[in-house]
């Protein structure tokens, strides 16, 4: 056997051996080490995950997680050529064949579960779908309904979700076009707000770090409860936006557009008049880097702008100093903006 198969025969053990919760700490660690080497080895782990998902998922009326180790443990066997090797180095090819089956795809980047016990509650039964900065992913859950995780975020549900409630926690971005089920509302739970629904469209904007979480609706409706007024009952309609400003713990409602709320769904980045704070922080998750404004006056500077994620972030800041109000230097992944 050669020193390749023999480290991708590894590989594929400590994968199975981490989605069927077996794992110790140390082969974690190997784990963790060996997906932080490249972008090739998160993608072939994803693949894996979404085919284990998949496959344990098959039978509606039970997961079965002994069932699903098998048919996962097969289904891997069938990826060796003839002579017993596997199909390539690098691992792509898993990436294909889950495909077919797969019920999350990745765009503009990578998802994966983080190994780390604070993610992964396996005495809780716990799963965590966490998307790095510069990746978007789309997730088909259980019960059918589509989530939409944007850069940097983290959705979280139990392994009973959609048995007796449907309730998740998102830290992050996500837009949600939730499967009608009259009899089981869906829940989406954010820090501050928690946004209950029969069947519905809207996106939810919930970064920790960020002095607002929105909620926009684009189709059905929702009700929004937040943790400064919680026996109080927010109901919005198509095409309204409920900020939460966690400075002064209270909410407004406006008008908006909502399909621009959803438009990084589609690979654009929109601003609409939005200030250049709330932009840095934006870029700053799309494209993974790190953006120093020297001159706090900037922050304050309005701006309106519809892009693609197919743009590099120096296109996207040339057109943005092209009125010369301020200029920026980059290092790599450093960029500093200064007048």
């Amino acid at each position: 056997m050669d020193q390749n198969f023999h480290n991708n025969e590894r590989i594929d053990e400590l994968i199975v051996n981490y989605l069927s919760h077996q794992l110790s700490p140390n082969e974690r660690e190997e784990l963790h080490t060996w997906l932080s080497l490249s972008d090739d080895n998160r993608r072939y782990f994803t693949g894996m995950q979404d085919l284990w998902n998949t496959l344990a998922t098959h039978d509606k009326d039970a997961f079965d997680n002994e069932a699903a180790y098998r048919r996962f443990k097969t289904r891997i066997s069938f990826q060796q050529q003839p002579d017993g090797k596997k199909l390539r180095k690098h691992f792509p090819s898993p990436v294909y064949w889950a495909a077919a089956v797969i019920a999350a795809f990745i765009l503009g980047g990578l998802s994966f579960l983080v190994i780390n016990n604070e993610i992964i509650q396996h005495n809780t039964k716990q799963y965590a779908i966490y998307v790095p900065y510069g990746a978007k992913t789309r997730v088909v859950l259980p019960d059918n309904s589509v989530v939409w995780l944007n850069a940097g975020s983290t959705l979280r549900y139990g392994q009973n979700f959609g048995q007796k409630s449907r309730q998740v926690a998102l830290v992050g971005e996500g837009y949600f076009e939730i499967a009608h089920n009259p009899a089981m509302p869906f829940t989406v739970n954010a820090n501050q707000a928690s946004v209950r629904v029969l069947g519905t469209k809207f996106d939810v904007k919930a970064y920790p770090e960020d002095k607002r979480l929105d909620v926009t609706l684009l189709r059905g409706s929702i009700q929004l409860t937040t943790i400064y007024q919680p026996n109080k009952i927010l109901k919005l309609i198509p095409n309204q936006l409920a900020v939460v400003d966690k400075t002064h713990q209270n909410v407004t409602v406006e008008k908006v557009d909502a399909c621009e709320a959803a438009a990084w769904t589609k690979g654009k980045i929109v601003f609409d008049e939005e200030l250049f704070g709330q932009i840095v922080r934006r870029l700053e998750r799309d494209y993974n880097v790190t953006i120093d404004v020297k001159d706090p006056k900037i922050n304050k500077m309005r701006f309106y702008g519809d892009f693609r994620n197919a743009q590099s972030i120096q296109e996207i800041l040339n057109i943005m100093t092209s009125n010369n109000e301020f200029h920026y230097t980059m290092n790599e992944n450093h960029i500093s903006v200064f007048q």
